[in-house]
């Protein structure tokens, strides 16, 4: 059974790889053709086929390459988009602090590149759903492109049309805002939700946490925390460890919130 369990798990031709220089650059390709090019030489695709993820390979010039199986957020830094995307730092915080595990129903307002519908799909699935919004067209069109690269689209179903007044049925384990206007929008999104279900609001300014807190207090929602998360990376090289001399700052603010019940207060 693991013999063959390992021998399924091999790179096919059409197959994405992430390809890893001893720099961390990284890259995904797809397998296809004689050669992939790279920025160290180009791989022979040969030498990939066939070969378990983890594979080391060397390009024409001698430079190692890992291959990897990527992973859905790997995705994330060269989708297309329209607007600007979550960023993972964002998303991997937002998505434990809803409790979202496989087979819970989701409702996003404001798909944009969907960056954060795809990482909520790849926990929800196999029997869960995302249902997401979005005012713009172009906005849903390179959101179902990018769920269909990362093979997720099956688990979304992308709506055209504005929060406010769109067509939902049935109730939601957790729900995302990621709108210009939340405060506008949360009384009819919290009542989408089960009692005791987690919201997540995203915005960029101080500002729209003042109005969105109000509209809080004003919904039915109690107020968790409010966050905002820097991440700044390592070079580990030996016997020169440092930071990177560029961090990721100031992406946006997440404020959570889960629904009450006041009926017997």
């Amino acid at each position: 059974m693991g013999l063959k369990q390992d021998l399924d798990n091999v790179f096919k031709e059409g197959d994405d790889v992430l390809l890893v220089s001893p720099r961390f650059k990284r890259r995904i390709v797809k397998i296809q053709g004689d050669r992939i090019h790279t920025h160290k030489g180009y791989l022979v695709t040969k030498d990939i086929v066939g070969k378990p993820p983890g594979t080391v390979v060397k390009t024409h010039i001698g430079e190692e390459m890992l291959a990897l199986r990527p992973l859905v957020v790997e995705y994330i830094p060269k989708l297309a988009r329209r607007t600007q995307v979550m960023y993972p730092k964002d998303i991997g915080y937002m998505v434990l602090n809803l409790g979202i595990s496989p087979g819970a129903r989701v409702l996003e307002a404001g798909t944009g590149s969907g960056a954060a519908t795809m990482i909520v799909a790849s926990i929800v699935k196999p029997n869960g759903r995302v249902f997401s919004c979005d005012v713009n067209e172009e906005s849903i069109r390179i959101a179902r492109k990018n769920l269909e690269k990362a093979g997720l689209a099956e688990y979304v179903e992308l709506m055209q049309g504005d929060i406010k007044s769109i067509f939902l049925e049935g109730f939601f384990d957790a729900a995302i805002m990621d709108i210009p206007d939340p405060w506008d929008a949360l009384s009819r999104v919290v009542g989408f939700l089960k009692p005791s279900a987690r919201i997540c609001i995203i915005v960029p300014t101080m500002n729209q946490l003042e109005k969105v807190y109000r509209a809080m207090l004003e919904t039915g929602v109690a107020h968790l925390e409010t966050v905002e998360i820097m991440l700044r990376r390592i070079r580990p090289f030996e016997g020169r460890v440092r930071p990177e001399s560029i961090m990721i700052g100031h992406t946006a603010y997440l404020m959570f919130g889960a629904k009450v019940v006041r009926e017997n207060i």
